[in-house]
């Protein structure tokens, strides 16, 4: 064996046809440095190819969010003219059962109105008037009665109560005879 010390020079064989050895290493192989090259461009490729995904994710996602967001609108929109559709046709049915309601309200006013007029062409005011007199009659001849008992210190007090309350009926009944007049 051959032994090197640090500042020993280097031992060389020459060898012919033969390419130069070193001790220690390896030969070289002629694919590892063009595969090496291979393998940072494919990366580069790859990191592209992700770089390139990733802005077409964002893309498609802000599309999908555009379009939900047009579609959102186009139905509320769609729902709202059919809501004011609605609306008008319930309003114009409505409108047509209002004024079928107020003709038919107008007929029957008028038919009323007819009849109060015909009753009181046909009424006898002649009759009114007596029985107008009659109930006076009556009224003040109760007024007096009832004065009487009050006087009559016999008389008891629940009798010229219900006296009273007649009274009370005969006033009604009168002023019901001269409205009618």
């Amino acid at each position: 064996m051959i032994s090197r010390s640090a500042s020993a020079p280097r031992l060389q064989i020459a060898v012919p046809d033969v390419p130069e050895l070193t001790i220690g290493q390896t030969p070289a192989d002629p694919f590892v440095e063009p595969l090496s090259l291979l393998v940072s461009e494919v990366s580069g490729i790859t990191d592209q190819i992700q770089e390139i995904q990733r802005s077409h994710l964002k893309r498609m996602e802000s599309a999908a969010a555009q379009l939900r967001d047009q579609i959102t609108a186009d139905l509320k929109n769609q729902h709202r003219a059919e809501f004011q559709s609605g609306i008008q046709v319930l309003r114009e049915e409505f409108e047509a059962r209002l004024r079928l309601a107020t003709a038919q309200w107008e007929a029957e006013r008028q038919s009323l109105s007819n009849e109060i007029e015909d009753l009181r062409r046909h009424s006898n005011s002649s009759k009114l008037a007596q029985e107008v007199e009659q109930t006076e009659a009556a009224l003040e001849a109760l007024q007096k009665k009832i004065q009487a008992m009050l006087d009559d210190p016999t008389v008891e007090l629940s009798r010229v109560m219900q006296e009273n309350a007649r009274q009370q009926q005969l006033q009604a009944y009168l002023n019901g005879l001269k409205f009618n007049v």
